[in-house]
């Protein structure tokens, strides 16, 4: 959307403000005369203006009279007037400089993305009752239990065996990788770039073993692949604040019904390890403090503790502490389970209620007609006409996505794994560790148990993009295992050496999975109606947060079913980025046009 910035800002000229988006900077005309104001905003086409005052009202009147649709005004001093045109929306920001400038166009982008985002396909009048669902992620098996509790009838079908009988590398991204999944307040957190001064990283240019995160090797990218990594680019930093509020709001919403099903199915917890609070730990004495004003912010804070108390209340982490590996940390809400524990409850939990499941059952096509419309499926269970089908289709389903908007967006990253002894630890929470710059960033320390029920903790960290597929060069695995085994080190210096996986020759106990992952940072949900008077449904690309979520998700699935509105429909949908950013413009001043008549 076509916007222009007039408030004086310096600091403009070395953000990333106008970079990616249809947006100028006319300093200059903050304090023109209404007439000029008029000439510039109708020659640009501009539907949105951010200004220091609210201008005249028969500015208003005219320039919504020139520009098709609904405009958008953002100021500081002046109030709204009863005179105002209908389709101009009017938001005050307070003066802060680039945060109000932020706030200002964040504001415009999500109103707009709320007001213009395709109309959710209304509920045929079949009424059909029957939902199959592609993928037995934990995503999609949360969605079925709340359908099947909705009164839906329910099958699923996913491409590998039963969970649990055959080697990890044959499953998805739930059953794969390790026995740990992790709630809190802020996961799903994106990875574009949030600061107004800085630029875009460039994880997705270099090698794990040079301090990026690609792990397709030599192999040349696709133009799928590069397209994602160029949107990945292109996110400003405002945009990527945005997208972040809305990511944590959707969290928040499953948090809550994460509570419910805890009370109303409390046997579908037992014995999976559930494990509540997350102890949050810096390496970066900086790092912590933003972190720390961060989660106060949310209100996702449980307590805040000195290095000294950790120590106390922690001795398996006071060696870090003393050794600098750590300089703090604080308590947040939320819990951790064992994955694969929790999903074989459900399954076993559905399965005794009528749920039908077909393992081995690969959905390879989408069929769809001359106009776009999908007529069925290519998959060897037969798949009603009439039902409702819910795919969650991982990295592995892309053929899933062809002909939708959610064609390409949907690419791997992958996580890896390995486990030591919580015995001389002895740790109660779970943790999760900031290293910035560090191979393994972002690490995951899940309190688990062994098969022989021994306490464990599993160590899950690194970033690895492998594109459209699941393939990884064994050069970039290696990096991710040895940056693994570095955190494990660092976090446990007098136990490390306990464990088979520090080993550097040993690749036995190290595991990963590749997630489903959007350049944006946003999840993908996108809806529409069969040939056939049913509904397709496409969810994922929850990047490291699809557990988190996937109750909020479940609530947007059942709405749609039920042909009600949910926030999830439009705010993520899969063309919510370019819908709002062109690729007109460009990063420098506009410039002026010739001085208009006098309204």
């Amino acid at each position: 959307m076509k916007t222009i910035i007039t408030t004086p800002s310096s600091e403009l000229a070395y953000s990333d403000f106008l970079r990616g988006g249809d947006i100028v900077h006319l300093p200059d005309l903050d304090t023109a005369p209404a007439d000029e104001l008029l000439r510039e905003v109708t020659a640009h086409g501009a539907r949105g203006l951010i200004m220091s005052r609210r201008p005249p009202e028969a500015f208003l009147r005219h320039w919504c009279q020139s520009v098709p649709g609904t405009t958008y005004l953002s100021y500081v001093t002046g109030t709204p007037s009863r005179s105002a045109p209908r389709d101009l929306v009017e938001f005050n920001h307070p003066d802060g400089g680039l945060a109000s400038i932020a706030t200002a166009l964040s504001g415009f982008e999500r109103r707009f993305t709320l007001q213009h985002a395709p109309a959710h396909p209304a509920l045929p009048a079949s009424g059909s009752r029957e939902t199959v669902l592609i993928g037995a992620g934990v995503v999609n098996l949360v969605t079925a239990l709340y359908l099947w509790r909705d009164g839906y009838r329910v099958t699923v079908l996913d491409r590998s065996p039963a969970p649990g009988g055959e080697h990890w590398r044959r499953y998805g991204c739930t059953h794969a990788g390790d026995d740990a999944r992790m709630f809190t307040f802020t996961e799903m957190d994106g990875y574009n770039n949030q600061d107004f001064h800085g630029r875009p990283p460039a994880h997705f240019r270099l090698p794990v073993d040079q301090g990026g995160w690609l792990a397709a090797g030599d192999r040349p990218l696709s133009p799928s692949e590069r397209a994602w990594i160029d949107e990945f680019e292109r996110v400003p930093s405002w945009l990527a604040r945005a997208y972040n509020q809305d990511i944590f709001a959707f969290t928040a919403e499953a948090f809550h019904e994460w509570t419910a099903l805890r009370q109303e199915h409390p046997n579908l917890f037992e014995d999976v390890v559930l494990t509540d609070g997350v102890l949050r730990l810096y390496a970066d004495p900086d790092h912590h403090r933003a972190a720390l004003a961060r989660h106060c912010a949310l209100g996702a804070l449980a307590r805040e503790l000195t290095p000294g108390q950790l120590s106390e209340e922690f001795p398996g982490l006071a060696g870090a502490f003393e050794t600098g590996a750590l300089a703090g940390g604080f308590l947040v809400p939320g819990f951790t389970v064992g994955v694969h524990r929790f999903t074989q409850r459900l399954v076993t939990f559905l399965q005794e209620r009528g749920v039908v499941f077909h393992w081995d059952t690969p959905v390879r096509w989408v069929r769809r007609d001359g106009t776009g419309t999908v007529t069925g499926f290519d998959c060897p269970v037969p798949v009603p006409a009439d039902a409702h089908v819910v795919a969650s289709p991982g990295v592995d389903g892309q053929a899933l996505l062809m002909g939708s908007p959610c064609e390409g967006r949907i690419q791997g990253v992958l996580g890896g794994w390995m486990r030591i002894s919580n015995e001389h630890a002895r740790l109660p929470h779970s943790l999760k560790v900031g290293r910035k710059g560090h191979v393994t960033e972002d690490a995951n320390v899940t309190v688990a148990r062994d098969g022989d029920g021994r306490p464990t903790l599993i160590v899950g960290s690194g970033y690895g993009y492998t594109g459209v597929g699941t393939d990884a060069d064994e050069a970039q695995l290696d990096a991710i295992r040895l940056g693994i085994i570095d955190t494990i080190e660092r976090l446990f210096p007098d136990q490390a050496h306990r464990s088979a996986s520090s080993r550097p020759a040993d690749n036995y106990d190290f595991k990963y999975c590749v997630r489903p992952w959007t350049a944006t940072s946003l999840g993908i949900y996108h809806a529409e109606t069969t040939a056939h008077g049913g509904l397709f449904v496409i969810n994922g690309g929850h990047n490291t947060g699809g557990f988190a979520q996937a109750p909020a998700v479940a609530r947007a699935v059942l709405a749609s079913l039920g042909d009600q509105p949910h926030p999830m429909h439009a705010l993520y949908h899969p063309e919510r980025f370019t819908a709002f950013m062109t690729d007109a413009a460009s990063a420098t001043t506009a410039p002026r046009a010739p001085a208009a008549s006098r309204i």
